[in-house]
């Protein structure tokens, strides 16, 4: 029988338009974790109004983010090692890197990626973990632990645009400039059709489509 996969972690670098990539630090635990939990919230809110119904009408506000959590267990009994050498792999995740001015971000792996809408990879920060030390040698060096860690989902503009694929010409979205887009290029994002770029052009009053620059905040409008 061969042995169990382990779980991993692996850091990854997340540019601001482009699909996150792996840096080629891995994390793997040392026990497969017994169970984990995934939860996600949903911003729903009464409308404003008279309330004359027997149930008030709501309005869906936007997504709360997806949180992973897990607890790890750390054993170095025979060995006779500290096991902080193990847990503080986890723990530095929550510091911030030299490089990017900022913790890690990650993707965790057991049993496959983990992905959002069957294609997204999810990535995640460690927004917390709380461990606790249960054994200790004669030294008083510990050898025994376990880690509580809350990890919460992230992602950038791109990577939501990418994955929501709200297309509908029927609801005015917002859309923040890219460097190279055009207006034809945004219309057929959002359209299906680079010919209508006159209506986003109207609803920002740009009068000459081809300056837009980059960051630019402009209304998507319905056409429909």
């Amino acid at each position: 029988m061969s042995s169990p996969q382990k779980a991993y972690f692996t850091v990854v670098k997340v540019e601001k338009n482009s699909k996150p990539s792996a840096t080629g630090t891995k994390i793997e635990v040392q026990f497969n974790p017994e169970t984990y939990s995934l939860s996600k919230s949903s911003d729903w809110s009464k409308t404003d109004g008279e309330h004359k119904y027997d149930v008030p009408l709501t309005e869906w506000k936007g997504g709360g983010s997806m949180k992973l959590e897990m607890t790890l267990f750390f054993d170095t009994y025979e060995a006779g090692d500290d096991v902080r050498d193990k847990t503080s792999e986890l723990e530095d995740l929550c510091l911030v890197d030299g490089e990017s001015h900022e913790p890690p971000k990650l993707t965790f792996t057991w049993g496959g990626s983990m992905t959002v809408k069957g294609s997204h990879e999810l990535v995640w920060i460690l927004s917390s973990f709380n461990t606790t030390y249960k054994m200790f040698n004669g030294e008083g060096v510990p050898v025994r632990a376990e880690m509580t860690v809350s990890l919460t989902e992230f992602a950038t503009e791109k990577m939501l645009t990418d994955r929501s694929k709200m297309q509908s010409p029927d609801h005015e979205k917002a859309y923040r400039v890219q460097p190279g887009d055009t207006l034809q290029s945004i219309a057929y994002s959002h359209y299906d059709d680079a010919a209508l770029w006159r209506p986003i052009a109207s609803a920002n009053n740009i009068e000459d489509p081809r300056s837009v620059a980059p960051g630019t905040v402009l209304r998507v409008p319905r056409i429909r």
